[in-house]
């Protein structure tokens, strides 16, 4: 590894993750480094609880005076919605999240005058992991499994244990075909299920299939009635938000020429809202729903999604910083930004992403 540059500039990490700190101190010890830590932020997997208004007066003074900040994008969203002014000295936030749709849906005046990266290369493999997880445990019915452990009944519920599908005769269609996209569809591809990836930009198929794509398509519609699984990776940008929406997913439905799938979401949940779900399941374009992220986070317990069997809710972990992950993405942009390199996963304020 090169040796660092040298800077004065302090990296200021204000994070509810464990670890970042530690792990950027023990990854590069001549690193400026301050760890903020305030009461006022918490927080656990992909939920943030904070209330700017708490901050004691020697956080602001510290968050007022950084220059490079390591933090989620709700937390710095929620921080200039409460002061315009609490960042007023920053030139670059490295975000700890893929997804920056807090800084885009908040009462922002954008664009803002720093650098926004996001935290890119590391969700792949542990989101890939969850959504196959998710699809043998549905498609073998481990939960019916359980219950008849619970009720010590040797294969009591025999048709929902007996019935299942191989995966290799199965289709998955991935919305979104970025690096966490790609690797959903490599896992799957490791199971012999056929993939189909969907958007909205021409890509180079050879390409794609070398990473685990079978076929592509920027025709949502074929995407939806080809697939068994349907997962969506689509992060929450103007294009994507309410894109499934209405009648969104009635072309997977069986009357329409689709399978009637299972619908996966580990991207964003803006991208259907709830009454749109509950109406997919309920007139059958869909099957189920496995459901990491949501249209409101945390879920409200009088949402109708809790009670249905047909649904699976997940708190928003299938894919976590870890702080450990930290300094690999990290480190490798603050050289080029101390260097006056052009910074990798730089966010376009007009885009949204």
């Amino acid at each position: 590894m090169e040796p660092l540059p040298h800077s004065e500039t302090v990296v200021t990490v204000f994070s509810s993750i464990q670890g970042i700190a530690q792990s950027l101190r023990s990854a590069e010890p001549n690193l400026p480094l301050v760890e903020v830590e305030d009461p006022a932020l918490g927080g656990y997997g992909g939920t943030v609880d904070f209330d700017p208004s708490k901050l004691s007066a020697e956080t602001r003074t510290i968050l007022r005076e950084a220059k490079i900040l390591v933090s989620e994008p709700a937390v710095v969203a929620a921080l200039l919605e409460c002061d315009a002014s609490a960042l007023e000295s920053l030139t670059w936030c490295q975000s700890t999240y893929a997804g920056v749709d807090p800084m885009f849906t908040a009462n922002l005046a954008l664009p803002l005058p720093w650098k926004l990266t996001r935290f890119a290369g590391c969700f792949g493999p542990p989101i890939a992991e969850w959504c196959l997880a998710r699809i043998i445990a549905h498609e073998r019915n481990f939960a019916a499994s359980a219950d008849d452990q619970n009720r010590r009944s040797w294969a009591g519920s025999k048709e929902a244990i007996l019935g299942y599908r191989y995966l290799s005769s199965l289709t998955l269609s991935v919305l979104g075909c970025g690096d966490i996209g790609r690797c959903v569809a490599k896992a799957a591809k490791a199971f012999g299920m056929h993939t189909i990836g969907y958007g909205k930009t021409k890509r180079s198929k050879d390409a794609l299939a070398a990473e685990g794509i079978d076929e592509y398509t920027e025709n949502l519609k074929r995407a939806l009635q080809e697939a068994d699984y349907i997962v969506s990776v689509l992060p929450s940008t103007p294009d994507t938000r309410g894109m499934l929406s209405d009648l969104g997913l009635m072309p997977a439905s069986k009357s329409r020429g689709g399978k009637c799938p299972v619908f996966l979401n580990v991207g964003r949940g803006d991208v259907i809202t709830e009454t749109s779900l509950i109406h997919a399941l309920d007139t059958g374009y869909i099957s189920a729903a496995i459901l990491d992220v949501f249209e409101t986070e945390p879920l409200p317990s009088s949402s109708g999604l809790w009670d249905r069997p047909d649904v699976i809710v997940s708190p928003h972990v299938s894919g976590l910083t870890q702080g450990k992950d930290v300094p690999r993405v990290f480190m490798e942009n603050y050289r080029r930004y101390v260097a006056g390199r052009e910074m990798k996963y730089v966010v376009d304020w007009k885009k949204g992403y």
